[in-house]
């Protein structure tokens, strides 16, 4: 692993690699400066994809999402990831011996386009289903429709999404036990920063 206690690391160099790790699923960089192997860092990129996917309720009325599903939604949040929009740009040297990055990033607004539209297709299954009830699917057939048009919506929103324009962020890099190691905080404040996530959470 890459020694990250030496003055002279090209921290901004260390923080564009992860994040191209994490979002992007490109090791390049990340193993070109010896912070690990390819297998590291799809190791870390699978975790990321697979927090995702838990973060996801993909059981509705005790119905499981099908395998074949949850492969195309695993590929949809692969996707969004990959399209948030970031370049790391300075690095400075604070005072207090923490380093500073500055990113410039475009937020994606997604999450609010995306829940409309599935609102509105969940609102039409629905009028069908109740207008012919003797022709409407077995509940489980339903359950897998709706699975289906989330996994769609975010498709069709994610070739539609519009982004802001280009804001100023930082990330803190601080010395623990010798060791700079990016702020957690301040890359949890990035991800939110990068996509509408605010509209989930109010």
């Amino acid at each position: 692993m890459y020694d990250a206690s030496g003055p002279d690391l090209p921290y901004d160099q260390y923080l564009s690699a992860l994040l191209d790790v994490c979002f992007r699923n490109d090791a390049r960089a990340f193993v070109a400066l010896g912070l690990g192997s390819e297998k590291d860092a799809a190791a870390i990129y699978n975790s990321i994809l697979d927090s995702e996917m838990d973060s996801l309720d993909l059981t509705i009325l005790g119905t499981k999402c099908p395998n074949s599903l949850k492969n195309d939604f695993r590929t949809a949040i692969a996707q969004v990831l990959a399209n948030a929009r970031f370049a790391v740009a300075v690095c400075d040297l604070q005072a207090d011996g923490t380093y500073k990055i500055t990113i410039v990033y475009e937020k994606m607004f997604f999450f609010e386009s995306l829940m409309n539209l599935y609102t509105a297709i969940l609102t039409d299954l629905a009028t069908t289903w109740l207008s012919d009830p003797a022709a409407a699917p077995s509940e489980e057939d339903m359950m897998v429709q709706i699975f289906a048009a989330l996994c769609s919506s975010m498709n069709v929103c994610l070739e539609n999404a519009a982004y802001a324009a280009p804001a100023l962020t930082t990330v803190t890099f601080d010395p623990v036990s010798g060791i700079y190691l990016p702020d957690t905080g301040d890359i949890a404040i990035l991800e939110n920063m990068l996509f509408d996530t605010d509209y989930i959470d109010n």
